[in-house]
């Protein structure tokens, strides 16, 4: 951190997680979030550093837990206490989870001796596994235009529309003129009950590779104080435009997140959308 103020590099945030990455101890166990499940592992004490992972430079070695074959061994979050699984929802890199050292020890030690956190975990390993190579070609599918939504970022605008309406939001599309200047949102919802309302100024971005800074730019320029601002791109976001929309207090929102907000909401949407989608309402055996 030291050699970070001389260089004036600027973590924000980001100083607790760096510290709690770097202090990891041999022996230490990790839980990793995956979908719908989780993965345990042991620390070796081993550090390193290389640049073939972008964005993963600094390592520390871990084993994880694995079954005969060699494949991981996921647990499924909803074997987890309701206390654990809510604290994994947590949006930051590294977290500590002290509170839940006896339950983790625990699950480890009965996993690392062959047995199961339920009697659902096989089929909810198939099935998580489904639902993430669903996710990933219906992504690549919105990126690369291969769905049946409209066309010039028009479907994927209407699409948030739709999926903001489901969680309570009334919606509309300002006019291009609706603001001056570089400010501009293509989205605006309101949401409003006995105790409390909300206003959110939305850009939206159809693009396939990374999306830039501009959409935060374009937001911060709003002159509106009280409405809170949301990137939502079908694009990577990385890290250096993260920090840019953190520091201009821009929630940001990417392809990946997307897809994890649309399955959630899929047996909500209107046919018509499922089917421009191409979501099956078909069983799937696992």
């Amino acid at each position: 951190m030291g050699a970070f103020r001389e260089q004036n590099i600027e973590v924000g945030r980001k100083e607790n997680q760096i510290r709690r990455f770097f202090n990891i101890q041999q022996g230490d166990l990790l839980v990793v979030p995956v979908n719908r499940a989780i993965l345990l592992a042991r620390t070796t004490g081993k550090k390193s550093f290389s640049l073939d992972v972008p964005y993963g430079e600094n390592r520390v070695g871990a084993e994880f837990l694995r079954n005969h074959d060699g494949s991981l061994k996921r647990v499924p979050r909803n074997d987890l206490p309701n206390a654990l699984e809510t604290r994994l929802k947590i949006r930051m890199a590294i977290a500590s989870l002290d509170e839940f050292a006896e339950e983790l020890e625990a699950l480890y030690a009965t996993l690392e001796e062959g047995g199961h956190s339920s009697i659902s975990s096989q089929y909810e390993a198939k099935n998580a596994d489904l639902v993430s190579e669903a996710k990933y070609e219906l992504l690549k599918r919105i990126q690369t235009g291969g769905t049946y939504l409209a066309s010039g970022g028009e479907g994927f605008e209407r699409l948030v529309m739709e999926l903001l309406e489901l969680e309570g939001y009334s919606v509309h599309r300002p006019s291009k003129n609706h603001y001056p200047g570089i400010a501009d949102a293509d989205i605006e919802a309101y949401r409003q009950d006995r105790f409390t309302s909300a206003k959110l100024l939305l850009q939206v971005k159809h693009h396939q590779g990374t999306t830039n800074a501009h959409g935060i730019k374009q937001l911060t320029a709003i002159e509106e104080e009280s409405a809170q601002r949301w990137l939502i791109t079908s694009a990577l976001i990385e890290d250096e435009t993260k920090t840019y929309a953190e520091s201009h207090d821009v929630q940001i929102m990417d392809g990946a997140e997307f897809v994890d907000w649309l399955f959630e909401q899929a047996h909500r949407l209107k046919i018509t959308t499922r089917s421009r989608l191409g979501l099956s309402d078909a069983p799937v055996l696992v």
